[in-house]
């Protein structure tokens, strides 16, 4: 391995992960890749997993602990971990994910054989925290064209095509070209517009096989308020995001990005379908979350009813 600088930086961004971060990191040193750095920035935790983390590198030299004093939150600690990066390649791994054993020699070795590509997805499998497995072959087109503007219009497809076809933000990129973009912004959509970003840059090629998994918590009846004080505790309602804030932000890398006349407009146009399925999504959302949280209120006030009620009483 050389000292000085990997080919690939992995980054691990964690608060509170015990239990679910000693498997992601086995995964990770078990690899028969070996030109690696692991950096894990630990976000203030407090169930113990730091000690740890800091255990396994003591044992490996190839891991690197950053502990944050206060909890930074997920945006900035993700951003974290990719500025103290050094690989030429880079790629996020989330606490309770795992790799598959030759996930990062097949992916390195495909990236430095396309030197036209500025990043690299892969199949991964869902697992949900009750063991139920899902995955989607999907062997449709992916963001890979030399046509940035055909790149945007199939990244923007995939955020309305379901969650098991396609994961760009877990893929491994060339550090460089992540650097060169605004990096993970504030905004609850920070995933979508940091990829849009990448596929307006340059090809971002697919393997078929299913290399990852992800553990995947359920999206029904999603507290936004609590998930957007996870991703920034100290200015969370910031990140508030609508379909419409989101158009504008996906307009404006367009705008920032280096395109002919008729890319923008085909862009554009992408944009402008995109912004209607988000508004039908965006609806559905709310109605569900709203659903569950009317239900969950139910709940506990029947519960606080029959616990009020005398034993051996109607």
């Amino acid at each position: 391995m050389s000292e000085s600088v990997p080919r690939l930086s992995i980054g691990l961004a964690v608060r509170n992960g015990k239990g679910w971060v000693e498997n992601c990191i086995e995964s990770i040193i078990r690899q028969d890749f070996e030109d690696f750095e692991l950096i894990v920035s630990d976000n203030a935790s407090d169930d113990g997993v730091t000690e740890t983390i800091a255990t396994y590198a003591r044992v490996d030299r190839r891991i690197r602990l950053n502990v944050n004093p206060f909890n930074v939150g997920v945006i900035e600690n993700m951003n974290r971990v990719l500025r103290l990066a050094r690989g030429t390649f880079f790629r996020w791994v989330s606490a309770d994910d795992w790799l598959e054993p030759g996930c990062l020699s097949t992916c390195v070795k495909t990236l430095e054989d396309r030197s036209d590509a500025i990043g690299l997805t892969t199949g991964f499998t869902i697992y949900s925290p009750e063991g139920a497995v899902r995955w989607e072959d999907y062997r449709g087109e992916f963001p890979s064209s030399g046509d940035a503007a055909r790149r945007f219009e199939r990244m923007l497809w995939f955020y309305h095509a379901g969650d098991a076809k396609y994961d760009p933000i877990y893929g491994m990129y060339r550090r460089s070209r992540l650097l060169e973009t605004r990096m993970l912004r504030r905004s609850e959509q920070t995933d979508w517009l940091i990829c849009a970003e990448l596929a307006l840059a340059g090809p971002i090629i697919h393997i078929p096989d299913r290399l990852a998994n992800r553990t995947q918590k359920p999206r029904r009846g999603l507290d936004r308020v609590a998930f957007r004080r996870r991703l920034d505790p100290t200015c969370s309602e910031e990140l508030r995001t609508w379909p419409s804030r989101t158009y504008r932000d996906l307009r404006d890398i367009v705008g920032s990005a280096t395109l002919t006349e008729d890319q923008v407009r085909r862009c554009e146009m992408a944009l402008r379908r995109f912004w209607a399925k988000e508004t039908i999504r965006a609806g559905r959302a709310q109605l569900s979350d709203s659903r569950h949280l009317l239900l969950r209120r139910l709940r506990g006030n029947q519960g606080r009813f029959v616990s009020s009620t005398p034993v051996g009483q109607d």
